[in-house]
């Protein structure tokens, strides 16, 4: 076995150490639940015992599993703790990250990468710029920002210029949802149509927050023959939540916004509009390893939430 293979099979471990489920954690990994088993095993034939335990799909670590589990974690703050005294004694300059995204979307994944993103630069400074998708891909042209996260309802080839120069990866995907209150007409309600939402109030964000996503919901409902009647418009989530707890209306959003369950509130699917995507964007020839570091972190982080809370 090679260095790497080690060090991949020790990422496997940690993962299922964490998950203790195969399959959320062959997801996490990005390799197929048998392939996972199959690495495992070999970890065990190389280690000489068994690190979990296997009964009736309930996973567990053993005792030696758990003193293997804090044995890894220490290897691989050793590395992160190395490489931080390895560029600074090679006298790197100051790291600079700027990242444009919608701040009324909510990116669950951001704060983790972010952490781990300062683990390895831990002298990084992140810069953030509120604008949607199309001004992030001009923002990359002219180098403004280094990076995008964006919620789209399009194919995001259709904002990207034919030459190449932009790249676009899908991170998260979310349905739309009314946020009601338990004492709503709707609460029992396992989902709502347009017709139906068409004869609420209406709390949802404001146009100029996401304006292609705006007018892509009103159009949906304007062709199913039920025009929404919007009482409020809101550049910040927590109004339109408070809003709709007070009973002045029902808040239109996906779990980008709202992502999770809300005391005294229900969240009820709205199946017939269409979801919303959120995606990373960057410049094809990117050199800077910051950079490239945090969207391939970004991306780990999230496949894991969309494992571990939009799957669960």
């Amino acid at each position: 076995m090679t260095r790497t293979g080690e060090l991949r099979q020790y990422h496997y471990f940690l993962t299922l150490a964490q998950e203790l489920h195969f399959g959320r954690a062959a997801a996490l990994c990005f390799i197929t639940q048998p392939a996972l088993s199959q690495q495992i095993a070999r970890l065990e034939d190389s280690v000489g015992v068994r690190l979990f335990v296997r009964e009736q799909r309930q996973v567990a670590l053993t005792p030696a599993g758990e003193v293997f589990r804090d044995g890894v974690q220490q290897l691989f703050r050793l590395i992160e703790d190395t490489t931080r005294r390895t560029r600074a004694a090679g006298g790197l300059p100051e790291m600079k990250l700027s990242i444009g995204l919608v701040e009324y979307a909510h990116v669950p994944m951001l704060p983790a990468a972010l952490k781990r993103l300062r683990a390895l630069y831990p002298d990084v400074k992140v810069a953030r710029h509120e604008m949607d998708a199309a001004t992030q891909v001009d923002a990359l042209l002219r180098g403004r920002i280094d990076a995008g996260i964006a919620v789209i309802v399009d194919d995001p080839a259709t904002l990207l210029p034919h030459d190449g120069t932009i790249r676009a990866q899908r991170l998260l995907a979310a349905g739309w949802q009314l946020l009601v209150r338990d004492d709503h007409p709707l609460a029992q309600a396992t989902e709502v149509a347009l017709p139906r939402l068409a004869q609420e109030r209406i709390v949802m964000f404001a146009r100029d927050v996401n304006p292609s996503v705006y007018d892509r919901v009103l159009a949906a409902c304007r062709d199913a023959g039920a025009a929404l009647d919007i009482v409020y418009e809101t550049s910040q989530v927590q109004t339109g939540v408070q809003l709709a707890r007070e009973g002045l209306g029902c808040m239109l959003c996906t779990a980008f916004a709202v992502a999770d369950a809300l005391p005294g509130m229900r969240a009820l699917p709205v199946p017939a509009l269409a979801p919303l995507a959120m995606h990373a964007f960057w410049r094809s020839r990117e050199p800077q390893p910051p950079v490239l570091d945090f969207l391939a972190i970004t991306a780990e982080e999230a496949r894991r939430v969309e494992v571990t809370r939009f799957q669960r």
